[in-house]
């Protein structure tokens, strides 16, 4: 893998073209300076996970736009190559099967949730649907003011824009595949 800085500047240099944007314009959308913005572009800072998702929020892409690794015409891996993202004291892991990346408007995640596990739903951009698949256990997932409960099987798409909470409400452990769809 490349160096992540170097990862991060390739990116955000083709989204921000791809945008039709100059360093001014990316400058007002994210709140980052135009020196800033021009060293990440060089590969010369090492940017905060801050940066990042001020990146992310200004320019309406997801963080790991920024993140991935180029695609090769063909590839593939073992989930055990894969660091999850994890929360809740280790009660859920989030793995990223497959990154967002400029040309493709989706990632895909698998999940694995221990028995008791929560987890807050990354509030993404407007117009950002979630697919969720469950394979086993039961997950509940919590929005203001409704909760639906799916078991082993089930299915299901929401808005991935809305507060909402993820909760294993069954006994043993959920495992479940995500599909998080970006707008154009």
């Amino acid at each position: 893998m490349e160096n992540l800085n170097q990862i991060i500047a390739a990116n955000l240099k083709e989204i921000r073209k791809h945008k039709g944007l100059n360093l001014e314009q990316t400058s007002a959308l994210t709140g980052i300076s135009k020196s800033m913005l021009s060293q990440l572009e060089r590969g010369e800072v090492n940017p905060t996970i801050s940066t990042v998702y001020k990146l992310a929020l200004g320019l309406k892409a997801p963080v790991t736009a920024f993140t991935a690794d180029k695609p090769e015409p063909f590839s593939s891996s073992s989930k055990k190559e894969v660091a999850p993202l994890t929360g809740d004291n280790g009660r859920y892991r989030l793995y990223p099967i497959f990154s967002f990346r400029t040309d493709q408007d989706f990632e895909i995640f698998d999940l694995e949730f221990d028995e008791g596990g929560e987890m807050a739903g990354n509030q993404q951009i407007q117009g950002t649907r979630e697919f969720i698949t469950l394979y086993s256990g039961e997950l509940t997932l919590v929005f203001d003011d409704r909760e639906y409960v799916l078991k082993a099987g089930d299915h299901a798409s929401y808005n991935a824009f809305d507060k909402y909470t993820y909760k294993n409400t069954g006994k043993g452990m959920v495992t479940a595949n995500i599909v998080v769809h970006y707008p154009n």
